[in-house]
């Protein structure tokens, strides 16, 4: 798997700070604890444990942020094929 970073890492606390992650449709998240991911625009939610780590594909404009500050949203390229 290959993964370009694409942008400093952002982290998104709560609905206050939510983010678009630099309008990113590819976002790799890093959970260091478990942690609640909600996509704001869409309603969706997602729990994740404690050192997880997952590529999240949403649309550009999509608000994201995580319960607590031990999650990180990297904006990245993620090619195909």
């Amino acid at each position: 798997m290959e993964i370009r970073p694409l942008a400093a890492k952002v982290t998104a606390n709560g609905n206050s700070n939510k983010t678009t992650v630099s309008n990113a449709q590819t976002v790799y998240v890093c959970a260091t604890a478990d942690d609640l991911i909600t996509n704001v625009t869409t309603a969706a939610t997602m729990q994740v444990h404690e050192n997880q780590a997952f590529v999240l594909h949403k649309a550009a404009g999509d608000e994201i942020h995580a319960a607590t500050t031990t999650t990180h949203f990297t904006k990245i390229a993620y090619p195909r094929g």
